[in-house]
């Protein structure tokens, strides 16, 4: 896996708070330092730098970008990076673009951090949602319930990794929200918290998740969103397309591929499940590619 900081595996919160603290050091005023990205040789149009947190959607969406860019001729190269630090390297234009930017509320706080910073390309995914996500088997349908079933869920969320803007809208808003602000939201990861669903559907358990769409898991379980009656969550959410400062005057042909990238809700599932299913994102998006010729001449036209 092509990458700069990778989030694997279960991470406590003194572990987490290491690591930012290690990361801060080697931060400096002019932000991610270019020193730290390596070089290679670029294409006859040059690099470009696309960064993604390490959730099933920006994968593959970043990956099928990746694919169309170098055959319009360019070198490109992924980071794997954490939500805060992606704003932050993308805003300091030491990444050229992301396609993962959730918002009007997932991001809501790093986009205001560094939206002077920032230029917006595009809505590319316009059906986008997070909350808590439950087997549809579950016997309640609300939010409001959850408190009442505190033995049947354990008490405990399964959340993703403690960087996720969704965690801290999760336990900032919709637990002390909902009454359960004493319960236990499970630091993990994508892949942890999706294994740990798989388990719990497999004995018919219980388990509440912190989820989202798009995400090849709808594809393969019986889930439902419990709804979120005083919207905790926010109304909904797009995903956004990021780039850099002056993108479009450094990268004129690179932006307007970026302001024409969108995906619908049925690719993007069907990309995300066939590389949860064990292919590659790079075949997997090769594939999507020469099968989506019309699209991608779009794209890039």
């Amino acid at each position: 896996m092509e990458g700069f900081i990778i989030f694997k595996g279960k991470l406590n919160r003194v572990l987490y708070l290491f690591f930012i603290i290690v990361l801060s050091i080697s931060l400096t005023g002019c932000g991610l330092l270019e020193s730290q990205i390596p070089k290679t040789n670029d294409r006859s149009k040059g690099k470009v730098k696309i960064g993604y947190v390490q959730w099933a959607s920006a994968e593959a969406s970043s990956h099928i970008v990746k694919e169309v860019l170098e055959k319009m001729g360019y070198y490109v190269e992924l980071y794997i990076l954490q939500t805060g630090i992606l704003y932050q390297a993308t805003s300091q234009g030491n990444v050229d673009v992301f396609v993962c930017s959730w918002l009007p509320d997932t991001d809501k706080n790093y986009w205001k951090k560094h939206k002077d910073s920032l230029v917006e390309l595009n809505d590319n995914y316009r059906s986008a949602q997070i909350g808590i996500v439950v087997p549809k088997y579950v016997e309640i349908n609300s939010m409001k319930e959850i408190k009442d079933y505190e033995d049947k869920f354990g008490k405990r969320i399964v959340g993703i990794d403690p960087g996720a803007a969704q965690m801290e809208v999760t336990e900032e808003k919709v637990m002390p929200n909902y009454g359960i602000e004493n319960w236990i939201l499970e630091e993990s990861s994508g892949a942890a918290m999706t294994a740990e669903l798989e388990r719990a559907i497999e004995k018919k358990e219980w388990i509440a998740v912190t989820g989202w769409k798009p995400h090849w898991m709808w594809s393969k379980w019986d889930l439902k969103f419990l709804q979120d009656p005083d919207l905790a969550m926010g109304k909904g959410e797009c995903i956004k397309t990021m780039g850099r400062p002056n993108i479009k005057e450094d990268m004129p042909e690179v932006a307007r591929f970026f302001e024409k990238y969108e995906l619908n809700t049925e690719d993007f599932s069907s990309v995300m499940l066939k590389i949860q299913n064990g292919q590659s994102p790079e075949d997997v998006a090769k594939e999507f590619v020469e099968s989506h010729s019309e699209l991608v001449k779009y794209w890039a036209s």
